[in-house]
């Protein structure tokens, strides 16, 4: 089965053919309607601009070179595994074959993303023979993998053109030294998604000194779990490539480990993120929790002024790396509440502390909980302090945190956040499923005009 789908400028409409060439927008076409305009013409299609191309067996792979010319800016590559098991061989052959011809007729590609529906080393080893030849991507989304990735890194890190780069990296049995990188590699690229393991990024963020490098997400599959310099190296090496990191999220996926108290990541490890004064975005998920106190959550606050995303715990529950025998929380809600007031474009926070310091600290009564002369009490507001300047935070996700009392820590957050849509936990929990349900009846009868 193979279909395709045709775009010319930004409008859509059914696909008509009119003396021999393709005329109106888009359409999505079965491989014997192609054969039958071919036909027609033997170039039916030549000024399209953008194709999405979808396969599954070998026949299709062949209609591929019909659909493409000088004017094909974008192609779209959906692989489809419904029977490449049992007609791999000749899969391959028509995949090489309509690839060369893409080359030869595609002359003008600026973006390819390719989409494969499971991992298959020979599949891999195709796309990345294939990449390894086009001349002047600005954009890429492709898995690669097998012998050709060597050359097929090299060529994309070599590239002036190259601005979005989304890689995964199956390197199978690859033999790292065989990793060559040019001395300035990627010297362009703003946006870096790469997904394999630490091996392998390793020599490739080491070669890049970049001024023009602003988005960089990591995720690594690891076979045993990582130490804590390795999370260190990680962050350093990334700091150290570029000069103008705006967005950063970094995630490893690792087996479970028992890690003792006195080996858990502490805000040291962030310390190389602190050059980087025009953060917006910080996604840490170690699979473990991250120790920091008060004065390193102050320190954040200070340090990233238009930092709209915060998120320093794992983000998925599954990912929680096991448990640490007498962890909790070295954040108090002081902490919170210093980098709620200093953030004031902060829309996404994830970071757990110690809820039930709220009720024995005396928060309603202790003014030192508002820092600057602008935290006042709301009138006609009998609950905790208000503050004049509220937080725009619009999720809130607290982790493993212990809850306090329910009644008073939803009223210190309807206080500070009065624009929240989300609190979020990991695992189960009355207590804070209770402080939702608080939340939420506080926000119903006093709306955001109770809460500044």
């Amino acid at each position: 089965m193979s279909s395709v789908l045709l775009q010319q400028g930004g409008q859509t409409a059914m696909q008509h053919v009119q003396d021999g060439r393709f005329a109106m927008p888009a359409s999505a076409l079965a491989s014997k309607t192609i054969l039958r305009l071919c036909s027609w013409s033997e170039r039916p299609f030549f000024n399209t601009q953008r194709v999405h191309f979808v396969s599954s067996d070998s026949k299709g792979w062949y209609m591929l070179p019909y659909l493409v010319g000088s004017m094909t800016t974008h192609l779209v590559l959906d692989i489809r595994s419904d029977g490449l098991e049992q007609q791999l061989a000749q899969h391959l052959v028509a995949m090489k074959s309509a690839f060369l011809n893409v080359l030869n007729l595609a002359t003008n590609l600026k973006t390819l993303v390719v989409k494969v529906e499971r991992e298959h080393e020979r599949v891999f080893e195709v796309l990345s023979g294939f990449v390894a030849s086009l001349p002047s991507l600005r954009k890429i989304q492709v898995p690669l993998g097998s012998s050709p990735l060597p050359h097929a890194l090299f060529h994309l890190a070599s590239s002036k053109h190259l601005v979005f780069a989304d890689l995964t990296i199956y390197p199978g049995s690859l033999d790292l030294d065989q990793l060559q990188f040019p001395s300035n590699a990627f010297p362009n690229l703003c946006t870096l998604y790469f997904t394999s393991k630490i091996s392998i990024y390793t020599p490739l963020i080491r070669s890049i000194r970049s001024s023009t490098l602003n988005s960089v997400r990591l995720t690594f599959h690891e076979h045993s779990p990582c130490p804590t310099e390795t999370f260190h190296m990680l962050i350093q090496a990334t700091c150290c490539a570029t000069s103008s990191l705006q967005v950063f999220e970094l995630t490893i996926i690792a087996p479970t480990s028992h890690r003792q108290l006195s080996n858990l990541p502490t805000a040291a490890i962030l310390l190389p993120l602190f050059a980087h004064r025009k953060l917006e975005e910080l996604v840490i998920d170690f699979g473990v929790s991250i120790q920091l106190t008060d004065a390193d959550i102050d320190t954040i606050a200070h340090m990233w002024p238009s930092c709209r995303k915060l998120r320093l715990i794992p983000v998925n529950a599954e990912r929680r790396n096991g448990e640490v025998m007498g962890w909790m929380p070295k954040t108090s809600p002081r902490g919170i509440i210093a980098l709620l007031y200093h953030l004031e474009e902060l829309k996404e926070l994830a970071v757990e502390f110690d809820a039930n310091s709220l009720d024995v600290d005396g928060i309603e009564d202790d003014e030192s909980y508002f820092p600057g002369s602008e935290w006042q009490p709301a009138a006609g507001w009998d609950g905790p302090l208000q503050a004049r300047r509220t937080s725009p935070l619009e999720m809130f996700d607290v982790g493993k945190s212990a809850a306090g009392d329910p009644l008073r820590v939803a009223g210190w957050l309807g206080v500070l956040c009065p624009r929240l849509e989300e609190l979020r936990w990991t695992g189960d929990s009355e207590g804070w499923a209770r402080t939702r349900l608080v939340l939420r009846k506080i926000q119903q009868l006093y709306g955001s005009y109770a809460f500044g």
